[in-house]
């Protein structure tokens, strides 16, 4: 009976050291990406960008809304002379021709972002990392919680001392 709420115990521990790893990897990803999007905005050298393609991206909800993002395909020349083709988002309607201003590190020019971009994080950012910071701290309350109740659910309780029904009682007299 105790074996299977031990066992229970670990498993819960485990699922919610899983949530919570899970959170602090998706948290870390987050941190880098803004970081590195920051970094090409205020380091990142200027090309001028020729609009090669321009599409719209439906994202659909099960409720049926949904929003739109407009996607561009540029295509310029680093300082070294290299053809890039970089997809980015943009809230600024390009038409297939236009020259787009872009910022790109020499080591990732594929990952240009337009130069009229705001350094800063929108909403949407800071909601989703709240969200993963809420998930992580559930995932580690279920953590402890779960080996918690592994810990405390060892057996029963015998720690190798006398009992009433034994005869033998600790006295206080010498």
């Amino acid at each position: 009976m105790f074996a299977a709420g031990e066992a229970f115990g670990l498993v819960f521990g485990s699922v919610g050291l899983l949530f919570a790893a899970f959170g602090i990897v998706m948290i870390v990803f987050m941190v880098r990406k803004a970081s590195e999007h920051r970094r090409t905005l205020r380091e990142g050298l200027v090309a001028e960008a020729r609009c090669l393609e321009t599409f719209v991206v439906h994202h659909r909800s099960a409720e049926g809304g949904g929003h739109s993002q407009r996607r561009l395909i540029l295509g310029f020349r680093t300082s070294e002379g290299r053809d890039v083709r970089a997809e980015i988002a943009s809230d600024v309607s390009y038409v297939v021709g236009d020259i787009v201003p872009v910022r790109y590190l020499p080591e990732r020019p594929e990952r240009a972002v337009p130069a009229e971009t705001s350094p800063g994080l929108g909403v949407g950012s800071y909601l989703a990392g709240g969200v993963l910071v809420l998930f992580t701290c559930v995932g580690l309350f279920f953590a402890a919680t779960g080996f918690g109740l592994s810990a405390f659910m060892d057996g029963p309780a015998d720690d190798g001392g006398t009992t009433p029904d034994s005869g033998e009682y600790w006295t206080t007299e010498p």
